[in-house]
């Protein structure tokens, strides 16, 4: 007699059945995390944008930047008050964040100001499929 060791063909297709079930459930949770962590990271950018927005004002004696050119006293916009220089990186794209001045932000991860005046502003920032309901403000 032979003795033989091993699993069976059904036994196996049953197993592959099961990690495609398991599959079909983990992967759209996965992508939808993935999703909502881009969006948080959105709305991260656009606070430091704010911040930058604000640092900004105390430079220049309570006067907010009406658009990508205003500069403080020493020179220094919107941008170069923003860590590193910099806008912050778009998550969806991994390249530096695009920021509109006068316009609602219209593609993924894009921040944008709308500042009528120099006494207050409005960032939006568009999450994966449309803006964003958080608009930062100076409270005013």
């Amino acid at each position: 007699m032979f003795n033989q060791k091993g699993f069976t063909l059904i036994e196996l297709m049953i197993v592959v059945v099961i990690i495609g079930i398991l599959a079909a459930i983990a992967i759209p949770n996965f992508i939808s995390m993935q999703d909502r962590a881009k969006e948080a990271s959105v709305k991260a950018n656009m606070h430091t944008v704010q911040l930058a927005f604000e640092d900004f004002a105390v430079q220049c004696d309570g006067v907010y930047p009406d658009d990508g050119a205003s500069a403080t006293p020493g020179g220094d916009t919107v941008e170069d008050l923003c860590p590193g220089g910099a806008y912050p990186e778009n998550p969806f794209t991994g390249a530096a964040t695009v920021f509109t001045w006068d316009a609602d932000p219209a593609a993924q991860g894009v921040i944008g100001a709308n500042p009528a005046n120099t006494t207050d502003y409005i960032i939006k920032g568009f999450g994966k499929s449309a803006l964003f309901p958080l608009t930062l403000t100076t409270g005013m």
